[in-house]
């Protein structure tokens, strides 16, 4: 995860100025941790604020580690992002699933 680039302003400007093509393997994966493609990364669909997600979905995010200042940016991201599926607690896995991850889909995400 060393290939990531820091963000400098604001996050949403920041990351919509670049195409899937530009990120780096390290970046695509990280976004491809949180749902994002490259078919659905360059049509262009904003990212979704911290303050924008449902507040069933800021719980869930939040079980496996993630706050609004690691979901904008400001802070590292959390351990569960590095981790196996096998590797992450009942819990983490139950929210998961809920945010529609299955084991492979998890493991299969290069982080």
């Amino acid at each position: 995860m060393s290939n990531i680039r820091e963000v400098i302003g604001d996050p949403n400007e920041f990351w919509n100025e670049l195409i899937w093509s530009d990120l780096t393997s390290d970046e695509q994966a990280l976004w491809t941790q949180l749902g994002w493609n490259e078919e659905n990364w360059d049509d262009e669909l904003d990212f979704p604020e911290w303050d924008d997600l449902p507040s069933e979905d800021k719980k869930l995010w939040s079980i496996l580690g993630w706050t609004q200042a690691s979901w904008e940016g400001d802070d590292d991201i959390p351990e569960s992002a590095e981790k196996l599926w096998e590797d992450l607690t009942p819990e983490e896995q139950a929210a998961a699933t809920e945010l529609g991850y299955t084991p492979d889909k998890w493991d299969d995400e290069e982080i």
